[in-house]
């Protein structure tokens, strides 16, 4: 939401009501009649394309709900007319306080007129697509580099896939093309076979959409100091789960390797700050102790690890799932258990038997009355 009025931009969370003005900026143009807003994906998400949007206008009013002026039935001092007063039940206000609506098509008056203030209805509004975005790629930057080899960043407007080229100053005699396959709207990729200590310009291409040239040098002294792991921590959650958090010393990527099983996080080195969850599978066992152990590795290809021993208690425990847990007995073992039982119920009445005939037995012996056995 934005006004005309300094500071007044908002994005409201629907779920929550919740407002807030990070991220978010717009502007008018009197002399072009546009207004443009610009907000963050870290605010809107990153599906963009294929979002639907419903852009509405109304008169801006500072004491208003939402900052928005009310269209009543007749214009007033604060009042636009040409709309209906609240209902006189409840005192709602059902018609919409919108002067414009952007649609594709026309329509824009059935729907603005599609509320009944005697029945407690409100008009529907339905959107647009925006059209489909030309693909564009923005952002590209070298992340890091080493003696042979480079990792870059960029990201583009839709998903796709294409080359990344990388020459020399001066030429192209020492040119390296390298293909990338694109998912997402974030990429990264690695350039290898690069000379040390020689400044190259870099491009990424899809089609015939080609990015900024950027220019980096490669270092002329091998890298083989290993990554530092620090802090390793790992929480048990409910269920099994895992949450293992860490840092390095350098850009790293990273593996976990626990109870037989190995985990893959980022596969290029872009983050010192690591956090991975991990599903073991089969589910751990309560109250045994097993050991977690990461592995780094930074873009020079230098390897780092360090272990915890977990515990996971009764609480945590996974419940076991339909693939781990014990089979069906057959019918043969269903046998043997029922033989073993009937078994087992003979042997206990026969030794109950014994015992009332000795019982018996000992009332039969037992002394007269002058001490005698009868």
């Amino acid at each position: 939401s934005g006004t005309g009025e300094p500071g007044a931009v908002m994005g409201v969370q629907a779920d929550t009501g919740s407002t807030s003005a990070r991220g978010i900026d717009v502007k008018g143009d009197i002399e072009s009649k546009t207004i443009t807003f610009t907000i963050s994906k870290d605010v809107i998400g990153q599906d963009v394309p294929n979002y639907r949007y419903i852009i509405v206008i109304g008169s801006q009013d500072g004491f208003g709900t939402g900052k928005w002026r009310d269209v009543d039935s007749s214009p007033s001092t604060w009042t636009l007319g040409g709309g209906s007063n609240p209902a006189s039940d409840d005192n709602i206000d059902y018609d919409p306080n919108i002067i414009d609506i952007i649609l594709d098509g026309d329509g824009q008056q059935a729907m603005l007129s599609s509320y009944d203030v005697d029945g407690h209805v409100y008009a529907q509004l339905t959107g647009f697509e925006i059209p489909e975005i030309a693909q564009q790629i923005y952002g590209f930057k070298h992340v890091s580099s080493t003696t042979n080899s480079a990792i870059f960043g960029w990201s583009t407007t839709s998903e796709g896939s294409g080359t990344i080229t990388c020459s020399t100053i001066g030429g192209n005699a020492n040119s390296i093309t390298q293909q990338w396959e694109g998912s997402g709207l974030s990429h990264t990729s690695i350039v290898s076979n690069l000379s040390s200590n020689t400044t190259y310009e870099c491009q990424v291409f899809i089609d015939s959409i080609s990015s900024e040239i950027i220019s980096f040098t490669t270092s002329n002294t091998d890298d083989i100091t290993p990554p530092e792991v620090l802090n390793l921590a790992v929480e048990v959650l409910e269920g099994g789960n895992l949450r293992v958090t860490w840092y390095t010393s350098e850009e790293a990527s990273e593996s976990i390797e626990i109870a037989g099983q190995t985990f893959t996080g980022d596969v290029v080195a872009l983050r010192k700050n690591h956090e991975i969850m991990v599903d073991p599978n089969p589910e751990l066992v309560a109250l045994e102790t097993y050991t977690l152990t990461v592995t780094v590795f930074d873009s020079s290809g230098n390897t780092n690890s360090s272990s915890v021993d977990i515990v996971v208690s009764e609480e945590n425990a996974a419940a076991p799932s339909p693939d781990s847990s014990t089979p069906p007995s057959s019918s043969d073992d269903v046998s043997s258990s029922s033989v073993s039982t009937t078994v087992l119920q003979i042997g206990l009445l026969i030794v109950i038997l014994l015992i009332l005939l000795a019982f018996i037995r000992v009332r039969r012996n037992e002394l007269d009355d002058e001490g005698k056995w009868t």
